[in-house]
């Protein structure tokens, strides 16, 4: 067998290291998702995750739950704040880095991806008010959907009410704030549509 040098013997080692790392957080995912009472579809994937879930959390096959890089600078989250809030998340969905913040419902379709940095917030958090007791009372909330083959561009907001069309992206660090139809690529603060997407 031939020698391995100093420097290949450190390649290999990081190598086996980032495996095992990999193969921990997935086992730690797994235990996490039972916890938090999530139902998930086949090869659920991922590595550092948040998860809260006083809701409902559904998670379809081959869902990829990847915090950016490897788990550090951008999370990936999902988190319900109420017992009637649902996220909902269809097949073959990739998250990265992407977090999501739900009072009522985040409803995602098919052969969706989100970009690092990402945020869908279904809520204002608080009222908008200058009066102190108002502005304490519970947030608007109002249902995202997300529909099927939607890019979303990173360091994106995605706020309350919004639906986003079948095959549209949102480029990166958009703000959206109302409905985007399908087939287009909006961007921008708030996000427009630049132009018509063909095949």
């Amino acid at each position: 067998m031939a020698n391995v040098s100093g420097g290949d013997a450190k390649i290999i080692r990081t190598k086996i290291m980032k495996k095992i790392k990999a193969a921990w957080f997935l086992i730690f995912l797994y235990l996490n998702a039972n916890i938090q009472r999530i139902s998930y579809g086949k090869a659920l994937r991922g590595n550092r995750v948040v998860i809260s879930n006083r809701g409902k959390i559904v998670l379809g096959d081959n869902v990829s739950l990847n915090s950016y890089p490897d788990g550090d600078l951008f999370v990936t989250g999902l988190i319900t704040y109420f017992d009637d809030a649902e996220i909902i998340i269809g097949n073959n969905c990739n998250l990265n880095g992407t977090m999501i913040h739900c009072n009522i419902s985040v409803k995602i379709g098919n052969y969706c991806m989100f970009g690092p940095g990402t945020k869908i917030v279904d809520n204002d958090s608080h009222r908008i008010s200058i009066d102190i007791s108002e502005r304490r009372k519970p947030a608007v909330r109002i249902p995202i959907c997300i529909e099927d083959n939607v890019w979303v561009g990173m360091n994106s907001l995605i706020l309350k009410g919004v639906k986003i069309g079948k095959n549209s992206i949102v480029a990166a660090h958009s703000v959206v704030t109302k409905e985007v139809p399908e087939n287009v690529l909006v961007g921008g603060n708030p996000a427009r549509i630049i132009k018509q997407l063909e095949g």
